[in-house]
């Protein structure tokens, strides 16, 4: 009896250790000290976690841009702090110099590189890889998005479009 209860209590203990390793391997990123933090961690995880704005790397119009289009879907941010939750999203979240040559050159890598900062902020790969569209219909889904608030420049979408009908597009 006493075997059976402690194998018992040995794969409860098991059970809850890894519960909590996964727990804390999903928990949102661990943010940059500064003011900005506070705003960002109560307004922002309202609704969504972190993990996507860490991913950004948007320039200043980019994160002023998305602020406001958050709030306009009903994001908490009180007028005077926009400005400190933008410039701390800048300092710590801006354009890195890889994300800043992302565009223009178009080639797979920089289109790649858009993809994964911008689209994936709000949608999943799985989601694009399952849409199988041609040129001109992934043409009208960038233009929709960006018109939403998608972080890409007018310069990077020819080159955001055409990787998507090339990888994604119709088979």
């Amino acid at each position: 009896m006493k075997w059976i209860f402690g194998r018992t209590a040995m794969w409860i203990w098991v059970t809850l250790a890894l519960a909590t390793v996964a727990f804390a391997a999903v928990q949102d990123p661990q943010l940059p000290e500064g003011d900005g933090k506070k705003v960002l961690q109560t307004a922002c995880t309202a609704c969504h976690g972190l993990d996507g704005v860490v991913r950004l790397h948007l320039d200043k119009e980019g994160w002023e841009g998305l602020v406001a289009s958050m709030v306009s879907n009903g994001a908490q941010v009180d007028s005077k702090d926009m400005p400190v939750l933008i410039d701390y999203l800048v300092k710590n979240f801006g354009k890195t110099p890889a994300a800043a040559q992302g565009g223009g050159g178009g080639n797979d890598a920089a289109a790649k590189k858009i993809l994964e900062d911008s689209c994936t902020a709000c949608h999943d790969l799985d989601l694009v890889a399952s849409q199988h569209l041609t040129k001109d219909e992934w043409q009208s889904v960038v233009g929709s998005m960006v018109a939403k608030g998608a972080s890409v420049e007018q310069k990077d979408m020819p080159v955001l479009v055409e990787y998507l009908a090339k990888t994604y597009g119709k088979k």
